[in-house]
């Protein structure tokens, strides 16, 4: 019986070990949906969806897809340069694929592998590939928090009737994503510095005892900087092309934050610009970058209540923030999935294609053969 328990407890831990990820956001998902219910009532909510107009709703979902274009369209521009002739189906695919890991691994950072992965079974090596994921993540830094600090001037007046609640959400993630930013201008220009920063932060989280295994952190420095070192330098001695890609980046980020505007127009409200919408909607972006949830689930939630609840008004804030993450979220997970599955098949079916062909091929040689050698050898 305590062979049997235990066998159970193991596989138990190893599931749990597997998919702790997965559980982690069925549980914060299930407690949102629970906060929800409690401050919506079903009959207003039913009312308001009913009201709604559509046309607006599709428009946001629009803008993700134009938003994925603009991603796939960068990243095929930094793979151009290993591989002229490289397709956009396969950048699109690349997009996607770390789009939808990126949104369920509460690190964002789960796709990068498999994005790696996927490079170098299209012959990218290890370099190359990551050269290609760094600049573009660089790019996206900057981006976010080049409009997160311009919509923090453009907004300071609207954010002072929630900066009481929000505003160490807002502080923390404002700081976090420009000591991001000035750790990429410092591995241009000064690498020695960067390593000596990120030294340093190490040792400080060891004697915290944040962090514990001293030798494994310091070799993730000394990976981190050789890997970023080379693809940022690489950016910097590219100036007109790294600029325009920079500015391709900033209309990409608008436009995945104007969702939170379409949103709004489809409630039939009016009286706050789309500016202002796009400015908070920037700055809870950067806010909850930080928070260690699948999507920064829970923590995204929360921040659209604090933040837009002078906006949308009391009755309509949780539901508009319903409206913005099925958007920008539930509907970026079920089309990823339903992408990346019928991709996983159709390379399948590929696969199964190619290795038919050389049979058929090696079958046809071999008949070949054994004709020739059947022939009467006079003739």
């Amino acid at each position: 019986m305590k062979e049997k328990e235990m066998e159970k407890k193991g596989l138990l831990f190893k599931f749990l070990k597997k998919y702790s990820n997965v559980v982690f956001f069925i549980f914060i998902v299930g407690v949102t949906a629970i906060i929800i219910l409690t401050q919506v009532d079903p009959v207003t909510w039913v009312n308001i969806i009913k009201e709604a107009k559509p046309v607006f709703l599709l428009l946001g979902i629009i803008c993700i897809f134009v938003y994925w274009l603009l991603e796939a369209f960068m990243l095929l521009q930094l793979m151009k340069r290993e591989k002229p002739n490289e397709k956009f189906s396969f950048a699109f695919t690349l997009m996607m694929v770390g789009q939808y890991y990126n949104l369920l691994d509460p690190s964002s950072s789960g796709g990068q592998p498999l994005q790696l992965y996927e490079m170098s079974k299209k012959g990218y090596g290890l370099g190359a590939g990551t050269a290609v994921l760094v600049k573009k993540y660089a790019l996206y830094q900057v981006a976010i928090t080049f409009l997160a600090i311009a919509a923090t001037i453009f907004s300071i007046a609207e954010l002072h009737h929630s900066l009481d609640a929000a505003k160490w959400l807002i502080v923390i993630g404002l700081i976090l994503n420009v000591a991001a930013v000035i750790l990429i201008f410092i591995l241009i220009y000064n690498p020695k510095a960067a390593k000596r920063i990120l030294l340093g932060c190490v040792k400080l989280l060891l004697k915290l005892h944040i962090l514990r295994d001293r030798g494994k952190y310091y070799r993730k420095v000394d990976h981190f900087l050789g890997e970023y070192k080379i693809a940022i330098k690489s950016l910097a001695s590219e100036k007109r092309e790294t600029f325009q890609l920079f500015l391709i980046s900033i209309v990409q980020m608008i436009i995945f934050y104007s969702v939170n505007y379409c949103v709004y127009l489809s409630l039939g409200l009016s009286g706050t610009n789309a500016i202002t919408i796009i400015s908070l909607q920037a700055i809870l972006y950067v806010a909850v970058a930080f928070i260690p949830t699948p999507g920064a689930a829970g923590g995204a939630e929360a921040g659209f209540l604090l933040i837009f609840g002078p906006i949308y008004g009391a009755g309509n804030t949780p539901i508009a923030m319903i409206l913005w993450r099925i958007i920008s979220f539930y509907f970026v997970l079920l089309f990823g999935a339903a992408y990346l599955s019928i991709h996983s098949i159709k390379m399948g079916k590929d696969k199964a294609k190619h290795i038919g062909e050389a049979l058929s091929h090696g079958v046809d040689h071999l008949i070949e053969e054994n004709d020739k050698l059947s022939e009467p050898s006079g003739k």
